[in-house]
């Protein structure tokens, strides 16, 4: 799931942001104070103002580069948008993101203006969380699932953003499906009374072969955001990958984290999710203070140089209100031309961390990989959400160990599967073929949503419960135990290369 992400007309900017000098804040904030009059004076495309936190904010010339068009903007011009800018951004994202110009002023706190507010339906699903079961009577994923819809409503904002896919949703439904084509060979008389499901991920130890996946906006489902997903993934010893596209500031969550660990809990294992901006300083800054904070992995994704045809995120295709067409929304943030020996650049910002390239959906670029020196692959299409009809990862994964076998067996390549996992038998399955992991996104937006961090707990004791048993019955005591010669591929998997 993307890094700059729209629900309901508001945008999520990049975690990736470029910081002012403090001079330029203080000469910004000695500015004047603005009745409400003047700011409705400037509503207009020529000249758009908003208060957010008592400052009026002239963002005209950030209109083209708004990530979902200037019609988001325009719509609530001249409003005090505080509430409804902070439940989707983090702290200080205009300080950080606009000049210290743009900054004019403050509002003059005797002239009262229109507010423009948050999602209004956040009490009501505060009150329909109180009628869920107890989080102990869920049962499995799709359980999560099932309640996150009736919680939000197939027509709910936060619905409508977590279940969005690519034009017709073919890679969506193909995710799910893949796992089908896969059948276990068990092994039996094997004593499996004791097992163990432990893993390393880059060498560090991981309880269960899985982490959370890198989902924007987070806290759009429940007011805890990412904050519910790195403590539940502390608590499961799991490994918790953070957006750019999160409602959290990545400075928050390491202080969070810190926090954490002072109370008592377990430290958080971060990874973090890496667009490449147009601006390379920008970029810059943000890897230090991703490796300087602490993470674990920078994963690297490449399959976003523009955002996907997502015609069910009702939020992302809004229809502009000043008659303009809606504008492409990454491509003129992010670099939509970035290369292989990128990896290279990126690899001197952030020595002596493993770099994961997220978003391979080729054999071809898997091998590309290997070649060019990462520590391993994220399989992924994006959940869905960006190529529609790019294979499911687990068919990419079956691809690379028929083409390139050395890069499949090399265990210094760590391959990762993203993508259609609902079940523990899938996990198994994702590393009876070599996957050293698996990733889950929307899964853990479902039980967040439903039940905060217990329900991020709960999904990882579910997990726990499915991939246990399931390694008992395919005879398996430990992880390194599951073979391929433990699955049957069945016909409808695999295509045929044009040529």
């Amino acid at each position: 799931m993307t890094g700059l992400l729209a629900v309901g007309g508001v945008v999520a900017l990049s975690l990736a942001v470029p910081v002012h000098s403090d001079e330029a804040r203080a000469t910004s904030a000695k500015r004047r104070i603005i009745p409400a009059a003047e700011v409705l004076n400037h509503v207009s495309r020529d000249s758009v103002w908003v208060v957010v936190e008592g400052n009026v904010w002239d963002v005209t010339e950030f209109l083209d580069a708004h990530p979902a068009g200037a019609e988001v903007i325009l719509e609530h011009a001249g409003k005090d948008i505080t509430a409804l800018f902070n439940s989707i951004h983090p702290p200080h994202t205009l300080t950080h993101t606009l000049p210290p110009e743009a900054r004019i002023g403050r509002l003059d706190p005797a002239t009262p203006i229109e507010a423009a507010f948050g999602d209004e339906n956040e009490a009501e699903y505060e009150r329909a969380r109180a009628k869920l079961p107890p989080v102990s009577a869920v049962i499995n994923l799709e359980h999560f699932e099932r309640l996150a819809k009736q919680l939000f409503g197939e027509d709910g904002k936060p619905w409508g953003f977590f279940s969005s896919y690519a034009d017709d949703g073919a890679s969506f439904a193909a995710n799910r499906a893949s796992w089908s084509f896969l059948r276990f060979l068990p092994r039996v008389l094997v004593p499996v009374s004791v097992v163990d499901a432990s893993t390393r991920f880059l060498s560090q130890p991981s309880s269960l072969p899985i982490y959370i996946s890198p989902t924007g906006l987070a806290r759009i489902g429940h007011p805890g955001g990412e904050f519910n997903l790195l403590r539940g993934a502390a608590r499961a010893g799991i490994p918790f990958c953070v957006s750019s596209g999160s409602s959290a500031s990545l400075e928050d969550l390491y202080e969070e984290r810190d926090r954490f660990v002072e109370g008592g809990g377990e430290r958080a294992r971060v990874w973090f999710q890496l667009y490449v901006r147009s601006d390379r300083t920008e970029t810059e800054k943000r890897i230090r203070a991703a490796v300087e904070g602490g993470a674990e992995a920078i994963c690297f994704t490449v399959d976003a140089p523009t955002i996907g045809n997502r015609e069910s995120d009702k939020g992302v295709h809004a229809k502009p209100v000043d008659g303009s067409k809606p504008k492409d929304k990454l491509v003129r943030l992010f670099d939509a031309d970035l290369k292989w020996d990128d990896i290279r650049w990126i690899r001197s910002l952030a020595s002596g961390v493993p770099l994961l390239i997220k978003g391979i959906g080729s054999a071809a670029d898997a091998r590309l990989a290997y070649e060019h020196g990462a520590d391993g692959v994220i399989l992924s299409n994006h959940g869905g959400r960006q190529l529609d009809f790019a294979p499911p990862p687990v068919a990419t994964l079956l691809h690379i160990r028929e083409q390139y076998p050395e890069v499949a067996n090399d265990p210094k390549f760590e391959i990762y599967v993203d993508g259609g996992v609902r079940r523990g038998t899938d996990v198994l399955k994702a590393l009876c073929l070599g996957a050293r992991g698996v990733g889950l996104g929307r899964t853990f937006l479902y039980a967040h949503s439903t039940y905060g961090e217990e329900g991020v707990v709960r999904a990882c004791t579910i997990m726990r419960e499915e991939i246990e048993t399931g390694m008992r019955l395919l005879g398996a005591r430990t992880v390194e135990e599951l073979k391929p010669e433990m699955i049957e591929v069945l016909d409808g998997l695999l295509g045929k290369q044009a040529k």
